[in-house]
Protein backbone atom coordinates (compact mmCIF):
# COMPACT_ATOMS: atom_id res chain seq x y z
CA UNK A 1 0.00 0.00 0.00
CA UNK A 2 2.50 2.52 0.82
CA UNK A 3 4.43 1.58 -2.64
CA UNK A 4 1.06 3.00 -4.58
CA UNK A 5 0.97 5.83 -2.16
CA UNK A 6 4.51 7.00 -3.09
CA UNK A 7 3.56 6.58 -6.74
CA UNK A 8 0.62 8.32 -7.13
CA UNK A 9 1.56 11.16 -4.63
CA UNK A 10 4.69 11.66 -6.68
CA UNK A 11 2.58 11.68 -9.92
CA UNK A 12 0.40 14.35 -8.17
CA UNK A 13 3.45 16.63 -7.27
CA UNK A 14 4.87 16.43 -10.96
CA UNK A 15 1.83 17.70 -12.05
CA UNK A 16 0.95 20.05 -8.90
CA UNK A 17 4.06 22.14 -9.54
CA UNK A 18 3.80 22.23 -13.39
CA UNK A 19 0.12 23.78 -12.80
CA UNK A 20 1.29 25.72 -10.10
CA UNK A 21 3.75 27.21 -11.70
CA UNK A 22 1.61 27.87 -15.29
CA UNK A 23 -1.09 29.40 -13.08
CA UNK A 24 1.05 31.53 -11.30
CA UNK A 25 2.71 32.81 -14.06
CA UNK A 26 -0.76 33.60 -16.15
CA UNK A 27 -1.64 35.70 -13.24
CA UNK A 28 1.61 37.59 -13.75
CA UNK A 29 1.15 38.41 -16.91
CA UNK A 30 -2.17 39.50 -16.26
CA UNK A 31 -1.05 41.89 -13.57
CA UNK A 32 1.86 42.87 -16.18
CA UNK A 33 -0.82 43.58 -18.79
CA UNK A 34 -2.83 45.48 -16.36
CA UNK A 35 -0.46 47.83 -15.44
CA UNK A 36 1.48 48.23 -18.63
CA UNK A 37 0.13 51.71 -18.99
CA UNK A 38 1.50 52.89 -15.97
CA UNK A 39 4.63 50.82 -17.02
CA UNK A 40 5.10 52.72 -20.27
CA UNK A 41 4.22 56.24 -18.98
CA UNK A 42 6.63 56.06 -15.56
CA UNK A 43 9.20 53.72 -17.58
CA UNK A 44 10.40 52.68 -14.54
CA UNK A 45 13.72 49.86 -14.79
CA UNK A 46 12.80 46.53 -16.09
CA UNK A 47 14.21 44.90 -12.36
CA UNK A 48 11.84 47.41 -10.80
CA UNK A 49 8.97 45.82 -12.72
CA UNK A 50 10.31 42.18 -11.81
CA UNK A 51 9.95 43.17 -8.24
CA UNK A 52 6.84 43.86 -8.08
CA UNK A 53 5.65 41.21 -9.98
CA UNK A 54 7.35 39.30 -7.61
CA UNK A 55 5.88 40.50 -4.88
CA UNK A 56 2.02 39.91 -6.11
CA UNK A 57 3.29 36.31 -6.82
CA UNK A 58 2.83 34.86 -3.52
CA UNK A 59 -1.04 36.01 -3.04
CA UNK A 60 -1.15 34.95 -7.16
CA UNK A 61 -0.33 31.40 -5.24
CA UNK A 62 -2.24 31.37 -3.01
CA UNK A 63 -5.67 31.98 -5.02
CA UNK A 64 -4.11 29.71 -7.43
CA UNK A 65 -3.52 26.60 -4.77
CA UNK A 66 -6.74 25.44 -4.98
CA UNK A 67 -6.73 24.94 -9.20
CA UNK A 68 -3.57 23.72 -8.65
CA UNK A 69 -4.81 20.87 -6.32
CA UNK A 70 -8.17 19.97 -8.47
CA UNK A 71 -6.47 19.81 -11.33
CA UNK A 72 -3.53 17.97 -10.70
CA UNK A 73 -5.77 15.20 -8.69
CA UNK A 74 -8.29 14.95 -11.64
CA UNK A 75 -5.36 14.27 -13.97
CA UNK A 76 -3.17 12.19 -11.76
CA UNK A 77 -6.42 9.55 -11.61
CA UNK A 78 -7.63 10.23 -14.72
CA UNK A 79 -4.31 8.76 -16.20
CA UNK A 80 -4.53 6.11 -13.50
CA UNK A 81 -8.23 5.21 -14.65
CA UNK A 82 -7.00 5.18 -18.47
CA UNK A 83 -3.96 2.52 -17.83
CA UNK A 84 -6.10 0.48 -16.25
CA UNK A 85 -4.18 1.18 -12.46
CA UNK A 86 -7.13 1.58 -10.28
CA UNK A 87 -8.52 -1.79 -11.59
CA UNK A 88 -5.43 -3.50 -10.65
CA UNK A 89 -5.63 -1.54 -7.40
CA UNK A 90 -9.12 -3.73 -6.75
CA UNK A 91 -8.26 -6.83 -8.26
CA UNK A 92 -5.57 -7.46 -5.87
CA UNK A 93 -7.98 -6.97 -2.76
CA UNK A 94 -6.82 -3.44 -1.86
CA UNK A 95 -9.07 -0.82 -1.20
CA UNK A 96 -9.54 2.00 -3.23
CA UNK A 97 -10.65 4.52 -0.67
CA UNK A 98 -7.42 3.46 1.10
CA UNK A 99 -5.04 3.36 -1.87
CA UNK A 100 -5.85 7.08 -2.59
CA UNK A 101 -6.90 8.31 1.00
CA UNK A 102 -3.39 10.01 1.62
CA UNK A 103 -4.25 12.68 -1.04
CA UNK A 104 -7.30 13.66 1.97
CA UNK A 105 -4.64 14.47 4.51
CA UNK A 106 -2.69 16.35 1.65
CA UNK A 107 -5.83 18.51 1.42
CA UNK A 108 -5.68 19.55 5.03
CA UNK A 109 -2.37 20.35 5.12
CA UNK A 110 -2.66 21.96 1.56
CA UNK A 111 -5.49 23.85 4.07
CA UNK A 112 -2.95 24.41 6.60
CA UNK A 113 -0.50 25.54 4.26
CA UNK A 114 -2.95 28.04 2.78
CA UNK A 115 -3.66 30.03 5.84
CA UNK A 116 -0.24 30.39 7.41
CA UNK A 117 0.80 31.89 3.84
CA UNK A 118 -2.36 34.41 4.02
CA UNK A 119 -1.81 35.41 7.55
CA UNK A 120 2.09 36.10 7.17
CA UNK A 121 3.71 36.02 3.27
CA UNK A 122 0.66 37.25 1.73
CA UNK A 123 0.01 40.68 3.66
CA UNK A 124 3.34 41.93 3.86
CA UNK A 125 4.21 41.01 0.09
CA UNK A 126 0.88 42.86 -1.33
CA UNK A 127 1.77 45.36 1.01
CA UNK A 128 5.38 45.79 -0.08
CA UNK A 129 4.25 45.28 -3.76
CA UNK A 130 1.59 48.24 -3.09
CA UNK A 131 4.31 50.82 -1.77
CA UNK A 132 6.66 49.61 -4.70
CA UNK A 133 4.05 50.77 -7.40
CA UNK A 134 3.09 53.87 -5.41
CA UNK A 135 6.22 54.78 -4.49
CA UNK A 136 9.21 53.30 -6.83
CA UNK A 137 6.80 53.38 -9.94
CA UNK A 138 4.28 55.93 -9.89
CA UNK A 139 6.63 58.84 -7.69
CA UNK A 140 4.00 59.23 -5.51
CA UNK A 141 5.06 60.03 -1.82
CA UNK A 142 3.30 58.35 1.02
CA UNK A 143 0.67 60.39 2.41
CA UNK A 144 -0.39 58.68 5.13
CA UNK A 145 1.60 56.72 7.91
CA UNK A 146 -0.25 53.59 9.24
CA UNK A 147 0.56 53.35 13.08
CA UNK A 148 -1.41 50.19 15.58
CA UNK A 149 -3.62 52.53 16.97
CA UNK A 150 -3.87 55.59 14.15
CA UNK A 151 -3.47 56.97 10.97
CA UNK A 152 -1.16 60.07 10.85
CA UNK A 153 -1.40 62.93 7.53
CA UNK A 154 -0.08 65.95 6.94
CA UNK A 155 -2.81 68.53 6.77
CA UNK A 156 -3.90 70.76 3.87
CA UNK A 157 -2.63 73.65 6.22
CA UNK A 158 0.28 71.97 7.24
CA UNK A 159 -0.99 71.00 10.59
CA UNK A 160 -0.47 67.13 11.67
CA UNK A 161 -3.76 64.76 12.01
CA UNK A 162 -4.48 61.91 13.59
CA UNK A 163 -7.35 59.95 12.87
CA UNK A 164 -8.42 56.06 14.34
CA UNK A 165 -10.11 55.53 11.22
CA UNK A 166 -11.95 55.52 8.17
CA UNK A 167 -15.48 54.18 7.73
CA UNK A 168 -15.29 53.89 3.82
CA UNK A 169 -19.47 53.11 3.55
CA UNK A 170 -20.72 56.72 4.46
CA UNK A 171 -17.48 58.80 4.31
CA UNK A 172 -16.89 58.84 7.90
CA UNK A 173 -13.88 59.46 10.15
CA UNK A 174 -13.32 58.36 13.55
CA UNK A 175 -12.20 59.90 16.85
CA UNK A 176 -9.72 63.19 15.30
CA UNK A 177 -6.75 64.98 16.44
CA UNK A 178 -5.57 68.20 14.57
CA UNK A 179 -2.48 69.69 15.96
CA UNK A 180 -1.41 73.52 14.93
CA UNK A 181 1.82 74.83 14.54
CA UNK A 182 4.29 77.93 14.65
CA UNK A 183 7.07 78.62 12.72
CA UNK A 184 9.29 77.22 15.25
CA UNK A 185 7.21 74.03 15.64
CA UNK A 186 5.43 75.05 18.77
CA UNK A 187 1.81 73.96 19.74
CA UNK A 188 -0.46 76.64 18.73
CA UNK A 189 -3.57 74.74 18.93
CA UNK A 190 -5.10 71.51 19.35
CA UNK A 191 -8.04 70.40 18.02
CA UNK A 192 -10.38 67.22 19.43
CA UNK A 193 -13.17 65.54 17.86
CA UNK A 194 -15.35 62.60 18.44
CA UNK A 195 -16.03 62.24 14.62
CA UNK A 196 -15.97 63.71 11.25
CA UNK A 197 -18.37 63.38 8.19
CA UNK A 198 -17.69 64.60 4.60
CA UNK A 199 -20.80 66.85 4.18
CA UNK A 200 -21.44 68.75 0.58
CA UNK A 201 -17.49 68.75 -0.02
CA UNK A 202 -16.25 69.72 3.51
CA UNK A 203 -15.44 67.80 7.09
CA UNK A 204 -17.87 68.85 9.40
CA UNK A 205 -16.36 67.72 12.79
CA UNK A 206 -18.79 66.73 15.40
CA UNK A 207 -18.38 67.20 19.51
CA UNK A 208 -15.51 69.72 19.15
CA UNK A 209 -12.94 70.95 22.30
CA UNK A 210 -10.71 73.14 20.63
CA UNK A 211 -7.07 74.31 23.06
CA UNK A 212 -5.81 77.68 22.02
CA UNK A 213 -1.97 77.64 23.56
CA UNK A 214 -1.60 81.26 22.35
CA UNK A 215 -4.44 82.40 24.49
CA UNK A 216 -4.25 79.69 26.81
CA UNK A 217 -8.63 79.18 26.25
CA UNK A 218 -10.72 75.86 25.53
CA UNK A 219 -13.57 76.29 23.90
CA UNK A 220 -16.56 73.46 23.05
CA UNK A 221 -18.89 73.28 19.49
CA UNK A 222 -21.35 71.15 18.73
CA UNK A 223 -19.88 70.94 14.87
CA UNK A 224 -17.23 72.73 13.10
CA UNK A 225 -15.65 72.97 9.86
CA UNK A 226 -12.12 71.96 9.12
CA UNK A 227 -10.40 72.56 5.78
CA UNK A 228 -7.01 70.99 7.07
CA UNK A 229 -8.14 67.39 5.93
CA UNK A 230 -8.38 66.42 2.44
CA UNK A 231 -11.25 64.82 0.89
CA UNK A 232 -12.38 61.19 1.56
CA UNK A 233 -10.87 59.97 -1.76
CA UNK A 234 -7.25 59.90 -0.24
CA UNK A 235 -8.55 57.64 2.50
CA UNK A 236 -9.66 55.09 -0.22
CA UNK A 237 -6.47 55.16 -1.78
CA UNK A 238 -3.97 55.16 1.20
CA UNK A 239 -5.65 53.14 3.52
CA UNK A 240 -4.46 49.21 3.57
CA UNK A 241 -6.78 46.91 2.06
CA UNK A 242 -8.59 44.16 3.26
CA UNK A 243 -5.52 41.74 1.44
CA UNK A 244 -2.71 44.10 3.23
CA UNK A 245 -3.88 43.24 6.48
CA UNK A 246 -3.67 39.29 8.37
CA UNK A 247 -6.59 37.99 10.52
CA UNK A 248 -5.39 40.42 13.71
CA UNK A 249 -5.04 42.92 12.35
CA UNK A 250 -8.10 43.41 10.42
CA UNK A 251 -10.17 42.22 13.57
CA UNK A 252 -7.87 45.26 15.33
CA UNK A 253 -9.22 47.26 12.78
CA UNK A 254 -13.00 46.44 12.60
CA UNK A 255 -12.91 46.22 16.63
CA UNK A 256 -11.90 49.94 16.66
CA UNK A 257 -14.67 50.39 14.17
CA UNK A 258 -17.59 48.83 16.33
CA UNK A 259 -16.07 50.69 19.16
CA UNK A 260 -16.80 53.87 17.44
CA UNK A 261 -20.47 52.47 16.82
CA UNK A 262 -19.74 51.68 13.08
CA UNK A 263 -20.13 48.13 11.44
CA UNK A 264 -18.57 47.44 8.32
CA UNK A 265 -20.16 44.47 6.81
CA UNK A 266 -17.34 44.10 4.13
CA UNK A 267 -14.62 43.88 6.74
CA UNK A 268 -16.23 41.97 8.69
CA UNK A 269 -16.91 39.01 5.81
CA UNK A 270 -13.42 39.48 4.72
CA UNK A 271 -12.07 38.55 8.06
CA UNK A 272 -14.19 35.31 7.94
CA UNK A 273 -13.17 35.38 4.80
CA UNK A 274 -9.92 34.40 5.88
CA UNK A 275 -10.17 31.47 8.09
CA UNK A 276 -12.83 30.26 5.61
CA UNK A 277 -10.82 30.41 2.14
CA UNK A 278 -8.28 28.01 3.19
CA UNK A 279 -10.21 25.49 3.17
CA UNK A 280 -11.02 25.45 -0.66
CA UNK A 281 -8.05 23.41 -0.85
CA UNK A 282 -9.04 20.63 0.40
CA UNK A 283 -12.58 20.88 -0.78
CA UNK A 284 -11.09 20.90 -3.60
CA UNK A 285 -9.19 17.57 -3.35
CA UNK A 286 -11.99 16.12 -1.71
CA UNK A 287 -14.53 16.54 -4.45
CA UNK A 288 -11.47 16.17 -7.40
CA UNK A 289 -10.87 12.31 -5.56
CA UNK A 290 -14.76 11.70 -5.26
CA UNK A 291 -15.53 12.85 -8.74
CA UNK A 292 -12.56 10.87 -10.65
CA UNK A 293 -13.06 7.89 -8.34
CA UNK A 294 -16.65 7.25 -8.81
CA UNK A 295 -17.44 5.34 -12.19
CA UNK A 296 -21.49 6.05 -12.12
CA UNK A 297 -19.95 9.61 -12.23
CA UNK A 298 -17.98 8.51 -15.40
CA UNK A 299 -14.54 8.87 -13.47
CA UNK A 300 -11.13 9.39 -15.45
CA UNK A 301 -11.74 12.17 -17.79
CA UNK A 302 -15.19 12.69 -18.17
CA UNK A 303 -14.86 13.06 -14.17
CA UNK A 304 -12.38 15.76 -14.78
CA UNK A 305 -15.10 17.39 -17.22
CA UNK A 306 -17.33 17.51 -14.05
CA UNK A 307 -14.89 18.99 -12.03
CA UNK A 308 -14.09 21.69 -14.13
CA UNK A 309 -18.08 22.23 -13.95
CA UNK A 310 -18.27 21.54 -10.49
CA UNK A 311 -15.22 24.56 -10.37
CA UNK A 312 -16.96 27.12 -12.32
CA UNK A 313 -20.49 26.76 -9.79
CA UNK A 314 -18.30 26.58 -6.62
CA UNK A 315 -16.97 30.26 -7.51
CA UNK A 316 -20.64 31.19 -9.12
CA UNK A 317 -22.20 30.17 -5.26
CA UNK A 318 -19.39 31.57 -3.29
CA UNK A 319 -18.94 34.83 -4.89
CA UNK A 320 -23.44 34.80 -4.77
CA UNK A 321 -22.73 34.23 -1.30
CA UNK A 322 -20.07 36.97 -0.37
CA UNK A 323 -22.30 39.38 -2.37
CA UNK A 324 -25.26 38.63 0.01
CA UNK A 325 -23.32 38.41 2.92
CA UNK A 326 -21.77 42.16 2.39
CA UNK A 327 -25.52 43.80 1.82
CA UNK A 328 -26.67 41.72 5.65
CA UNK A 329 -28.54 39.11 3.38
CA UNK A 330 -26.65 36.51 5.09
CA UNK A 331 -24.65 36.66 8.08
CA UNK A 332 -20.90 37.97 7.66
CA UNK A 333 -20.00 34.63 10.18
CA UNK A 334 -21.67 32.16 7.68
CA UNK A 335 -21.56 33.70 3.52
CA UNK A 336 -17.58 32.56 3.34
CA UNK A 337 -18.54 29.33 4.65
CA UNK A 338 -21.97 28.49 2.06
CA UNK A 339 -19.69 27.09 -0.71
CA UNK A 340 -16.89 24.87 1.24
CA UNK A 341 -19.65 23.13 3.75
CA UNK A 342 -22.06 22.11 0.93
CA UNK A 343 -19.29 20.93 -2.03
CA UNK A 344 -17.54 19.36 1.20
CA UNK A 345 -20.71 17.31 1.71
CA UNK A 346 -20.96 17.00 -1.45
CA UNK A 347 -18.23 15.51 -2.16
CA UNK A 348 -17.67 13.75 0.88
CA UNK A 349 -21.26 11.91 -0.31
CA UNK A 350 -19.77 11.17 -3.79
CA UNK A 351 -16.51 9.68 -1.85
CA UNK A 352 -18.62 7.34 0.22
CA UNK A 353 -20.62 6.09 -2.26
CA UNK A 354 -16.94 4.99 -4.29
CA UNK A 355 -17.43 1.43 -5.24
CA UNK A 356 -15.06 -0.81 -3.87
Amino acid sequence: MKIFHKYFLKEFFRYFTIILITLTALSMVAEFFDKAPEFYKEKPPFSLIIKYLLLQSPRAILYTLPFASLFSILITVGIASKWRETIVIKASGMSIKKAFSSFLILGVLMSMLALILGETVVPAATRKATWVRKVQILKESPRIIHREEALWLRGLDGSLIRIDGFVESNNRILKTSIFSFDQTFGLEQRIEAEEAEWIEGEWNLRNVTVFDFRHNTTSKHKSLISTSIEEPKIFREEMKKPKEMNFMELYTYYERLEKAGFKNLKYLVRLYEKLAYPSINFVMVLFGLALALNEKWGGGIRGAGLGIIATVLYWLLYSISISMGNTGMLQPWFAPWVSPVLFALAGGFLFLKIKE
